[in-house]
């Protein structure tokens, strides 16, 4: 009678708690729980001062009762404690076994109260009332735990043997956990147990997974043996221990139903497996019989196949063109002979390997883009490709089309590359002498509107002279038959000076002029030349100017007063009257810098590129006579010393010319 009672009066747990979010009353119900502040917790706590996972409550069951008390216990039962505590009535703790009234604090903020009830009708109106009301209906609680506790001395030692079971298996495990005692009593289920098995504790021994268990425990032997439980069209595997020692029967229970539908399919697939494994092996009997038909004459067809292999190879190695097999990636399947003897590599070398193994890397991306484009066509076609052979380079004419296998996809792409080297330097050749020609042609018209304009002056100048003396020499005066011979005679110098320029250049040209350096000093050469060329003109002025008082080095002096006498005359030619010519000499380690600068009409862009080709003038001289050769013989006597000669110009500022020639040659 007193255990019905007890059983009867179910106690109801309550937690008040308090924080960030407000005041709140949570009704705990059968099952162990976590509390965080992490929001997979059964129980969520709204402060950062909170742990993800502060602490357990533990559901610890009453003996002889239907009742259960709550411990709490800090941290998440894996070691791990929270960070900043649980403080119960004041006082820091680890756990605790909670009692109405309890005043828990978690992290230092969060506040929360513990409460107990025999009656439901109290525990709904607390879950439902406000806040402000709490206080009230809380005061009037009582403790139902006295005389539960007071009457039953074995409480603390049921607490204590549960934290035995939570040790050796965890609460929060995932598959069902039941135990019970000899007698038949239900001592211990897990949160997995009450969810799956709901009115396992009601239905006792009567319940699917209980049933006819202590018969078996009691007439085996054994303490431990498995057995398969049918429960609401499902199949579990249990796994029973008899633990003597404190006369308990624990229980495992897992969930097999998939894996016996899977059994159970196995089952049927194997023995469709041998109804068609019977089937398929008459079926490979007769398929075996038509095999060794089609290899005897596979074997024939093979045959004649290598003999018409050895016939194409055989043509293949007589030819003197390059030919050669790849496949899609590019690597080689097959190759003539003649491939092997110019890159030196033997077929069974070759296989395998791609143009980059074998080429240089720009070449060989050359040669892939090639075939890759044969590919794409679908087609032949035909490029000229160059190969580097021992030699030299080679020119290939290289057709190429695509090879196609019984299926009508490409497999391979094959090459046919001949030599035409030989045809492209002839072409070459052709065209450098078209080319010649050309500038001869070029040359020739350029000479002979030089000679019409710069020769026609001189001569008609002297046919005019000698007309006159020869017509009015006994009127004339002998001053003024003295200033038509002067005429004459600088007529005839300027045409000779002409020719010379012309015979020059043309020894320049063929490379039969003659470089004959000898010891100089420059400073004394150049002030020589600078006096000389000054006397010709009155309405311009050289300044020269050297660092230096003393200058020696070895220099053709006949090309070098050609170099100077050109460019200083070029300077006054094409520099308005008055104007300043600055002739600078500049000693450097090892090589000396001739600048000349005039403030002349200057040299347009577009001609400074033609300077020094023979007989070519700026597009901008208008009347200035010229031949066009001075700059030409500069350049010419410039490189036979091996220097190097650089210009500078502005149409309407002025020209600079550097010219930087080696001290010794």
């Amino acid at each position: 009678m007193k255990n019905a009672m007890k059983k009867d009066r179910q106690i109801h747990h309550l937690l008040v708690i308090e924080d960030k979010q407000g005041k709140r009353v949570i009704k705990l119900e059968d099952s162990t729980c976590s509390i965080g502040r992490d929001s997979t917790n059964a129980i969520v706590l709204h402060s950062k001062l909170v742990s993800r996972q502060h602490a357990i409550l533990l559901r610890i069951s009453i003996p002889e009762t239907a009742s259960y008390s709550f411990r709490l216990i800090d941290g998440n039962l894996q070691g791990d404690r929270s960070t900043n505590g649980i403080i119960i009535n004041g006082q820091r703790c680890f756990s605790h076994d909670l009692k109405p009234s309890d005043v828990i604090v978690f992290g230092g903020d969060v506040e929360a109260k513990y409460y107990a009830s025999h009656n439901l009708s109290d525990v709904d109106l607390l879950t439902f009332s406000k806040a402000e009301e709490l206080p009230d209906l809380l005061s009037s609680l009582s403790s139902p735990f006295q005389t539960i506790i007071g009457e039953n001395i074995e409480f603390e030692n049921s607490i204590e043997s549960a934290l035995v079971r939570l040790a050796s298996f965890p609460e929060l495990l995932s598959n069902p956990i039941v135990e019970i005692t000899l007698d038949g009593t239900i001592t211990y289920l897990n949160p997995a147990a009450i969810t799956q098995f709901p009115g396992l504790r009601e239905a006792q021994l009567q319940h699917p997974i209980l049933f006819g268990l202590l018969a078996k425990v009691k007439s085996s032997e054994e303490k431990f043996f498995i057995r398969e439980v049918k429960y609401r069209e499902r199949v579990f595997e249990q796994s029973i221990h008899y633990i003597a020692e404190s006369d308990l029967i624990r229980s495992y229970i897992l969930d097999i139903t998939e894996r016996k539908l899977i059994e159970a399919a196995l089952i049927q697939a194997h023995d469709e497996l041998e109804s068609k494994i019977l089937q398929r092996t008459a079926q490979l009997t007769k398929v075996n019989e038509q095999l060794r038909n089609e290899i005897v004459e596979r074997q024939r067809v093979e045959q004649a196949l290598r003999a018409s292999e050895q016939q194409l190879q055989a043509i293949l190695d007589n030819s003197i063109a390059l030919i050669y097999v790849k496949n899609i990636q590019g690597q080689y399947i097959l190759v003539n002979q003649w491939y092997e003897t110019i890159f030196q590599i033997s077929k069974e070398e070759i296989k395998g390997k791609t143009d980059y193994d074998l080429f240089p890397k720009k070449m060989a991306e050359i040669y892939r883009a090639n075939d890759q484009r044969v590919f794409q066509a679908e087609a032949a076609l035909e490029w000229e490709e160059v190969f580097p052979q021992d030699d030299a380079l080679h020119t290939y004419l290289s057709i190429k089309f695509p090879l196609y296998d019984s299926s009508g996809n490409i497999y391979a792409i094959c090459g046919i590359s001949t030599d035409i080297t030989k045809r492209k330097r002839a072409e070459e050749n052709i065209i450098k002498a078209l080319e010649k020609e050309r500038e001869l042609g070029e040359l020739k018209t350029r000479f002979v509107t030089m000679a019409s304009h710069e020769f026609r002056t001189p001569l008609a100048t002297i046919l005019s002279s000698t007309d006159i003396l020869e017509r009015y020499n006994h009127k004339l005066t002998e001053e003024k038959k003295n200033e038509h011979f002067r005429r004459i005679q600088s007529s005839v110098k300027h045409t000779i000076s002409l020719l010379n320029d012309v015979l020059l250049i043309g020894k320049a040209e063929a490379d039969k002029l003659e470089f004959q350096p000898t010891p100089l000093e420059l400073v004394k050469f150049c002030h020589d030349l600078v006096e000389a060329i000054q006397s010709t003109t009155n309405s311009h002025t050289i300044t020269f100017c050297s660092q230096e008082q003393f200058i020696n080095a070895c220099l053709d002096e006949k090309l070098l007063r050609q170099i100077l006498s050109n460019l200083l005359s070029n300077a006054i030619k094409y520099s308005h009257q008055g104007g300043i010519i600055q002739f600078n000499l500049i000693r450097e380690p090892e090589k000396i810098v001739v600048r000349i600068r005039d403030e002349g009409i200057g040299i347009p862009v577009i001609d400074q590129s033609k300077l020094f080709n023979s007989f070519h003038r700026a597009s901008n001289v208008s009347n200035i006579s010229g031949t066009g050769l001075g700059l030409a013989i500069v350049k010419k006597s410039v490189d036979l010393h091996n220097g190097s000669i650089d210009i500078e110009s502005e149409v309407g500022v002025g020209t600079t010319f550097l010219v930087t020639l080696p001290l010794n040659n």
